[in-house]
């Protein structure tokens, strides 16, 4: 019984087999969610540190590395710096990943017609600077609870995120889960478009050096330096961005209605706030806190360039 006929020339010229191996969009997601969750679990610890630095940049109260350190172990114990706002760091720094890492490639197609791989610099950032938007948007109420629970002196949140959003939409209403919201946006797009930017570069040079039979130290190496180029770029505006959530936080809550005047004061008082740092720290102000987080934003990316791949060829995704 002949159900389905072939024809030849499809065979021929292998277009039944590409056929064959079309694979979902959606194919990916398993693969990105593992590799983001992965890198997510590893870099907390580095993520921690470079939050305490850089919150403390608004005053002259940063001290050491190791003074902060102490205090942080003076308030929380050892298993704080484990436990201490991960619940919702995991669930933002998985979810962003996940969302960047799907959303670029099906972007950079939707704009210019061919897939990112064959994008030069200037396209892979201005698509990736595109897929970030629902990023920063989407993650800024959980951005909101992981600084409250990381500067929680007293422990008042319990190290529930819970109680932190509960207790912002009581007393400061639904804008308030959006403070510092100019920022968070700002950090993401910058290192996102950097990054993607940059990363077919590095891995290139990754290769002169790094024989090609170590392909994951290659990607490793090279997401490395890519991460690290797209910390410098967005490192001045999460220390404004931090010092600003800092500020307001601790202010007495006030209820804000949506409003265009509410969204221009959120980034004159973003401005305002980095204007501060500069006049009383100089450029190194605004890069409180570069190397730890050069190196959890090098390592992520490292981990991401290394992971996702390795994930991809275990599920057999294209």
């Amino acid at each position: 019984l002949r159900l389905y006929h072939v024809p030849p020339s499809i065979v021929e010229d292998g277009s039944w087999n590409k056929m064959a191996q079309q694979q979902s969009v959606f194919a990916a997601l398993p693969p990105i969610t593992c590799g983001a969750l992965s890198t997510a679990t590893l870099m907390y610890p580095v993520d921690l540190v470079r939050a305490l630095k850089m919150s403390a940049a608004a005053s002259g109260q940063a001290g050491s590395t190791m003074d902060l350190l102490r205090a942080f172990h003076a308030q929380h114990g050892m298993k704080g710096f484990a436990t201490q706002g991960v619940i919702p760091e995991m669930l933002r720094a998985t979810y962003m990943r996940v969302l960047k890492f799907f959303l670029f490639p099906i972007t950079h197609k939707a704009m210019y017609g061919k897939p990112e791989t064959q994008g030069s610099g200037v396209s892979k950032a201005i698509a990736a600077g595109v897929a970030s938007l629902p990023e920063g948007f989407t993650i800024q109420p959980l951005e909101v609870a992981k600084i409250a629970l990381q500067l929680d002196k007293t422990n008042h949140y319990k190290n529930n995120m819970n109680l932190v959003i509960k207790d912002i939409m009581q007393n400061r209403g639904w804008t308030g889960l959006f403070i510092g919201y100019f920022g968070i946006q700002y950090r993401q797009t910058s290192w996102t478009a950097a990054y993607f930017a940059s990363l077919k570069f590095f891995s290139d040079q990754t290769k002169t050096v790094i024989p090609n039979d170590y392909q994951m130290l290659q990607n490793l190496c090279g997401g490395f330096a890519a991460g690290m180029f797209g910390a410098v770029f967005n490192t001045p505006g999460d220390v404004v961005r931090s010092s600003q959530q800092k500020m307001i936080l601790a202010e007495p809550p006030v209820r804000h209605p949506f409003s265009v005047g509410l969204c221009v004061s959120g980034v004159t008082s973003f401005l305002d706030m980095g204007k501060n740092i500069y006049a009383q720290k100089g450029i190194g102000g605004l890069y409180m806190g570069f190397g730890f987080k050069a190196l959890h934003l090098g390592g992520s990316g490292a981990l991401l360039a290394m992971l996702i791949p390795a994930f991809k060829k275990a599920f057999g995704v294209n």
